[in-house]
């Protein structure tokens, strides 16, 4: 079986970082175990990430998007050959993530 590689970007670091603060105010040690499982998460797509669901963003852009679902939030990723994008962790009330010139046009 064939391990992935797996590269958050910055924009997922960015969403992880805000959603761990964001919880933190409620309970540091509810932030503290909350971000730990969000890293165990990532490592488990090294193995098999295929086995996750096309996630709904992916009809938005021309690559296929899929989701790791982790709690109350989503992990966004895309495979390309045996590296593992993350591209956004999002909370499942957010909006579905759109490609950011298509955000751009509607301001």
């Amino acid at each position: 079986m064939t391990t992935y590689r797996v590269e958050p970007t910055d924009k997922a670091l960015i969403d992880a970082g805000e959603a761990y603060f964001w919880i933190n105010e409620q309970s540091e040690k509810t932030a503290l175990r909350w971000y730990e499982g969000l890293l165990k998460a990532f490592r488990s797509l090294e193995k098999n990430p295929n086995r996750c669901p096309v996630a709904p963003e992916s009809v938005f852009f021309d690559e296929e998007i899929r989701q790791l679902i982790y709690g109350k939030y989503r992990i966004l990723f895309n495979v390309k050959g045996e590296t593992v994008f993350v591209l956004s962790v999002r909370h499942g009330a957010r909006e579905y993530l759109k490609p950011e010139k298509e955000s751009e046009e509607g301001e």
